[in-house]
């Protein structure tokens, strides 16, 4: 059996555009997630965007019964539980991409678990 160069050339060629295909639209769903969170007693729900920036945040009408202090740290706190969502929600994507052990899962995933922490707390995440 040979090998003709022209068809390896052409065989890698097809693979690497697959995995940029895939690379982009793995890009394009991780850009478009969000994650909301909310405070366990209502008074605060925070929506963070694919970087864990604020996209949204609404108060309840609990909120005008708080310190503002109080209000601060809820505030500080939720966003860091939908920040903990977002890192699974894109974990989750990549491994749905590469497969659950692919290295690039595990590096993308443990890049956003360093910069977000780990999993959620409580049921206020959705």
């Amino acid at each position: 059996m040979s090998f003709v160069p022209e068809d390896l050339l052409r065989s890698f060629e097809l693979r690497a555009e697959e995995q940029a295909a895939q690379a982009r639209r793995l890009s394009a769903r991780i850009e478009q997630s969000t994650a909301t969170a909310e405070s366990p007693g209502g008074e605060v729900t925070v929506t963070v965007d694919s970087t864990g920036g604020l996209a949204d945040l609404r108060f309840g009408a609990a909120a005008e019964r708080l310190a503002l202090d109080r209000l601060a740290a809820l505030v500080l706190e939720t966003s860091c539980r939908a920040q903990a969502e977002i890192a699974k929600q894109v974990g989750d994507l990549v491994s749905e991409t590469y497969g659950l052990g692919s290295p690039t899962a595990a590096f993308v995933s443990g890049a956003y678990a360093d910069r977000f922490g780990g999993e959620p707390e409580g049921e206020e995440v959705r």
